[in-house]
C-alpha cells in the first residue's frame, strides 16, 4: 500500500551466531489484513515480538504514520497503539476474565479501582467477540477455546489499532471461529489493522489483503490471495515442493492384537461409558467439537486423573490404580495439548528436555554414558528435523512447532509403545506437520508403535488415522473406519 500506518525497515536480530531475523522489511496499511506465514524457525514470532516490544531489534527501524519509533517494552507499543494476542495462553487464572481483560488498565476513582466501569469496560471489549463468556468467572474455570478468546478481548481493551494475532483459532470451534472472523472485518472496516499469524491457509485466503511469506528469517516475497494457491503458499514458506503426508492408509485391524482397551470408562461431569480398542500399529484418530471430552478421557487414560466407573487394560494387563509414572513404564506416554505448561522443562535444554524420561538406559546417577546419549538424541533431531543452533541451547529458543518436536521425541526415544498425542500438530507449519505425520506412519507401519490421536482438524484425522472415534458432549458416537467418512459424516457424529 502507498501509505503505511506501521512499517519496519532492515529488521535484523542475532543471538550470538544464530540470525534470526535477515534484514526484514513489511508495513501494514489502515484497514488491511496482512498475514505473516512461514514455517517453524522462518522468523515470524521473532518479528512479531519486536513489533510489539517484548524483543528489540539488533539492527533496523520501527515507523509509526512515519515517524520512527523505539519500544523499550511492551507498554511501549501498547502506547503506540500495537497490541499481541499470542499463540499461547497467557492470563492469569485466578482473576476473572474482566480483571484479566484490563488488567494493568483499570479504572481507577479517587486513588482506587472502579470495578463497576472495569467490568463495564471489558464486557464491551469481550461482547465484540463473544457473548457467552461470563465477566465474573475465573479464567481457570474456562475453557481454552474461552480463554483465547478473553486473550483477543484483552489485546483489543488496550485501545490498539494495530493487533497481532497470532494462530488465534487453534483451540477454537467452528461457530467461535466465524465470530472472530466478524470481528476481524469489523476492525477492518473501522480502519483497525490485523497482522495474521496461521498455519491454517485457508483462514488466510480467507481473511488477508496481503500475504508476506518469511523463511530462514528473511523475507522471500509477498503474494496475493485474490490468486494464490495453497501449494504455491506452501512451496514459498519451504522453498521446495512438499509432499503430503500418507492420507487414509486404511489398515485392516481385525487380526491384529489389541494393546490398549478401553471399556466403559466414565468420569462424572466430563465424560460416560467411553469405550474403545487400539491396536498393535494403528493410529486411532479422536474427533469431536471442543468440549466432547477428549483430552479429559486422555488424562484419565493416562492417570491424571482417576474414573468414576471403567476399565483400562494395557498389553492385556488391568490399570485399576495407574499413575502416570506406571503407564510409561508400562510403555504408555501422553503428549498434552498445552506444550507451554504441561509439556517442556522451560530452564533445561533441548538435550535435557528430549532425554529426561531416558536417563537410566544410559548408565545411573552415578555415571551417564554420555556420548550415547548424544548420539541418539542427535538421531531424533535429525529425523524430526528439528530446527535449532546448538542441543545445549533452552528448550524456549526454539519456536512452538520445533518444541512440539522435542516432546515427541522425548518419547520415541524412551521407546514407548502406545502414545497418546493431544493436538500434537497445533501451531505446526504444514511442510513440518506432513513430516511428523509421515515420521509417526513410519513407526507404526515398521516398529509396531500405537498412537491415540487427538485432532481438532478434520482433515488432518482423516489423513493419518486407520480409525476415528468420534465423541460429542463426553459421549462415543461412532467409530468409523477412515476409508468410510468424511469431514462430513465426522461432523455428523459429532453434532448427533
Amino acid at each position: 500500500m502507498a501509505q503505511y500506518i506501521f512499517e519496519a525497515r532492515d529488521i535484523r536480530k542475532s543471538y550470538g551466531v544464530v540470525h534470526a531475523l535477515k534484514g526484514v522489511s513489511i508495513g501494514i496499511g489502515k484497514g488491511e489484513v496482512h498475514a505473516i506465514i512461514g514455517e517453524n524457525g522462518a522468523g515470524k514470532s521473532t518479528l512479531m515480538s519486536i513489533f510489539c516490544g517484548k524483543v528489540r531489534p539488533t539492527t533496523g527501524t520501527l515507523h509509526r504514520d512515519g515517524e520512527q519509533i523505539v519500544f523499550g517494552e511492551p507498554l511501549d507499543a501498547q502506547a503506540a497503539g500495537i497490541s499481541i494476542a499470542p499463540q499461547e495462553i497467557n492470563l492469569v487464572p485466578d482473576l476473572t476474565v474482566a480483571e484479566n481483560i484490563v488488567l494493568g488498565a483499570h479504572e481507577v476513582s479517587w486513588a482506587s479501582i472502579n470495578w463497576r466501569k472495569t467490568r463495564e469496560t471489558a464486557i464491551r471489549h469481550l461482547l465484540e467477540i463473544d457473548e457467552s463468556i461470563d465477566t465474573r468467572s475465573k479464567v481457570s474455570r474456562l475453557s481454552k477455546a474461552q480463554q483465547q478468546l478473553v486473550q483477543i478481548a484483552r489485546a483489543a481493551a488496550t485501545s490498539a489499532r494495530i493487533l497481532i494475532l497470532d494462530e488465534p483459532t487453534a483451540t477454537l470451534t467452528s461457530r467461535e471461529t466465524k465470530k472472530l472472523f466478524d470481528y476481524i472485518r469489523r476492525f477492518r472496516r473501522d480502519g483497525g489493522a490485523i497482522f495474521y499469524i496461521s498455519h491454517r491457509l485457508d483462514e488466510v485466503l480467507e481473511l488477508s489483503d496481503r500475504i508476506s511469506v518469511l523463511r530462514d528469517g528473511a523475507y522471500v516475497g509477498e503474494l496475493d490471495p485474490k490468486i494464490t494457491t495453497k501449494e504455491e503458499m506452501v512451496r514459498e514458506m519451504a522453498g521446495r515442493v512438499v509432499g503430503r503426508g500418507n492420507p487414509a492408509p486404511h489398515k485392516n485391524m481385525e487380526n491384529r492384537d489389541i494393546v490398549l482397551k478401553v471399556k466403559g470408562l466414565t468420569r462424572h461431569g466430563e465424560f460416560e461409558n467411553v469405550s474403545f480398542n487400539l491396536h498393535r500399529g494403528e493410529i486411532l484418530g479422536v474427533s469431536g467439537l471442543i468440549g466432547a471430552g477428549r483430552t479429559e478421557v486422555a488424562k484419565c487414560i493416562f492417570g491424571l486423573t482417576q474414573a468414576d466407573s471403567g476399565t483400562v487394560e494395557l498389553f492385556g494387563e488391568r490399570l485399576d490404580h495407574r499413575s502416570p509414572l506406571d503407564c510409561i513404564s508400562r510403555g504408555l506416554a501422553y503428549l498434552p495439548e498445552e506444550r507451554k505448561q504441561e509439556g517442556i522443562f522451560p530452564l533445561l535444554s533441548i538435550t535435557e528436555n528430549m532425554s529426561m524420561p531416558s536417563l537410566d538406559r544410559f548408565g545411573s546417577a552415578l555415571h551417564i554414558r554420555t556420548s550415547d546419549l548424544l548420539r541418539e538424541v542427535d538421531g531424533f533431531i535429525q529425523r524430526l528435523r528439528i530446527k535449532l543452533s546448538s542441543r545445549s541451547d533452552p528448550i524456549t529458543s526454539l519456536s512452538g512447532g520445533n518444541q512440539q518436536k522435542v516432546i515427541i521425541g522425548r518419547w520415541l526415544m524412551r521407546n514407548a509403545k502406545v502414545l497418546i498425542m493431544d493436538e500434537p500438530t497445533r501451531g505446526i507449519d504444514v511442510a513440518a506437520k506432513f513430516e511428523i505425520q509421515n515420521e509417526l506412519r513410519r513407526f507404526t507401519d515398521r516398529e509396531g508403535l500405537s498412537i491415540v490421536f487427538i485432532s481438532s482438524e478434520l482433515e488432518e484425522v482423516l489423513d493419518v488415522s486407520d480409525r476415528i472415534v468420534v465423541m460429542h458432549e463426553g459421549k462415543v458416537k461412532g467409530i468409523p473406519s477412515a476409508a468410510n467418512a468424511t469431514q462430513e459424516t465426522l461432523l455428523q457424529l459429532a453434532m448427533s
